[in-house]
């Protein structure tokens, strides 16, 4: 164990130079040999805290429909365009992220683009901003995680989501159609993610493929501080010991793409860019025309959004990503996929097939949307977690801003087809038409998986590979 080496060392409380470096040390090694304490806890809560910053941007879409029909006479066809330029500049942030993050770093990338989300004036320009942060974010975020308990703590930070989303619908309950209090909340919160970011530490496993080993054991002896345990020695750290010493510009954009090419990680890549698409096609749907669609089954008497609903509705996602938090590990990413796109989609086709006119019924039809929102986050936090543990740390953000950015190409194409159909079908068949496209994804993640990475080392290369 990394912890017996520690213990084992020089107890002094400064730290060595980098000529001192002896023992080899595996990052994953490094990390695995903190306990969970007081520096994974405000990792965590500084990641719930970006979730909702970021879960308020994305969120708040249906809920400037009905200020833009007001105020700026929009149609159905400004409304589709309006929903898919957000979409459309996440294609560009994703495949800027691609760029970025493996020249910059995981927090150098937010802390470049985070000012920009302050000056917003275009909804394009803010999902770039957001597309790139969401990005670097998650990457950087589960660089610092141990193997153990890394699932748990990666559905931990979903909470935020739902957070974002509640002060997203609080905020409609409050301006009505005043849609430019959205925009103002948002770049509040992306404000205050830049000020946190710029005195967080960048990710060691980014340092050490990058060749920085100075600054990755200047980070692990911050760590190992702030986490109040044996101080760390700096060592000759690698990301995997059957290639010591070929640590230095590893993260280079043409090698790293040639490496996602080779037939392993490209047959890792297709089931990634396949589980995104899915995505695409099912929650970024129900994120956008959900709310209206509920609006017109639920309660279409209202001229407003049924924001009481809405809630019930996100305290349910809420309750459903403390559930993943417990269980995620324990039933795998393939069980996760299961919840996430099977149960999720069983219960969104039962609110249609429930008539409302009895209050009972109504009753059972909320109570079905509720559980229906208690599964959405586990299709989704599996897809992150599964392309983020599957891949090296050379190739990482690579492959996961390729997937995302292709996740928000679909979407665009999903939405532009959708939206000839959405306002003509009833809110029930549009329903249905989600239900099923969740249990073919069902299908599709459980049947084509390729391995399982729940508790299992984050894959870093080598002649052994870890998944």
């Amino acid at each position: 164990m990394i912890l017996g080496k520690i213990s084992e060392r020089a107890e002094s409380p400064e730290t060595p130079e980098c000529d001192e470096i002896r023992d080899l040390v595996t990052v994953t090694e490094a990390l695995d040999g903190m306990e969970l304490g007081r520096f994974h806890a405000c990792h965590l809560l500084r990641m719930i805290f970006f979730w909702a910053v970021l879960a308020m941007t994305q969120e708040c879409t249906p809920y400037l429909f009905p200020g833009l029909r007001k105020f700026l006479q929009a149609d159905d066809r400004f409304i589709t365009s309006f929903a898919a330029a957000f979409p459309l500049g996440c294609v560009v942030g994703s495949a800027a992220a691609s760029l970025l993050l493996d020249r910059l770093g995981r927090r150098g990338t937010v802390i470049a683009v985070s000012p920009f989300a302050v000056l917003i004036v275009l909804r394009t320009l803010q999902s770039v901003v957001f597309a790139t942060t969401i990005t670097a974010l998650s990457t950087w975020y589960i660089e610092f995680l141990p193997t153990t308990n890394r699932g748990m703590l990666m559905a931990a930070y979903s909470l935020g989501w739902p957070v974002g989303r509640a002060v997203v619908i609080f905020t409609a309950s409050l301006a009505r159609t005043n849609w430019t209090s959205f925009m103002a909340v948002t770049s509040a919160g992306f404000a205050l993610l830049f000020l946190i970011m710029s005195v967080a530490e960048e990710s060691p496993r980014f340092l050490v493929a990058s060749g920085k080993l100075c600054e990755a054991n200047e980070v692990l002896t911050k760590l190992y501080a702030v986490n109040r345990q044996s101080p760390w020695q700096p060592s000759q750290l690698c990301l995997h010991k059957t290639h010591v010493g070929n640590s230095s510009g590893r993260c280079a954009t043409g090698t790293a793409w040639s490496q996602l090419l080779e037939r392993e990680n490209r047959q890792l890549m297709i089931f990634s860019l396949a589980l995104f698409g899915v995505l695409a096609s099912t929650t970024v749907l129900l994120d956008t025309w959900g709310p209206g669609l509920y609006h017109s089954l639920l309660a279409p008497e209202s001229q407003e959004l049924p924001t009481g609903i809405l809630m019930l509705f996100n305290i349910g996602d809420l309750t459903g990503v403390a559930i993943s938090i417990m269980i995620v590990d324990r039933i795998g990413r393939a069980g996760s996929f299961v919840v996430g796109f099977f149960v999720q989609g069983t219960l969104l086709a039962l609110i249609t097939l429930v008539s409302a006119h009895h209050p009972i019924l109504y009753s059972l039809q909320v109570f079905c949307g509720t559980l229906s929102a208690a599964c959405r986050c586990f299709g989704w936090e599996s897809a992150q977690m599964w392309t983020l543990e599957a891949f090296p740390t050379e190739i990482r953000a690579i492959a996961f801003s390729t997937s995302t950015a292709a996740m928000r190409f679909f979407s665009i194409l999903s939405l532009r087809m959708s939206s000839q159909y959405v306002h003509s079908l009833s809110a029930a068949t549009s329903l249905r038409f989600l239900a099923g496209m969740l249990i073919a994804g069902g299908f599709l993640s459980t049947g084509l998986l390729p391995k399982e990475t729940a508790q299992e080392p984050m894959s870093e290369g080598g002649d052994v590979k870890h998944y």
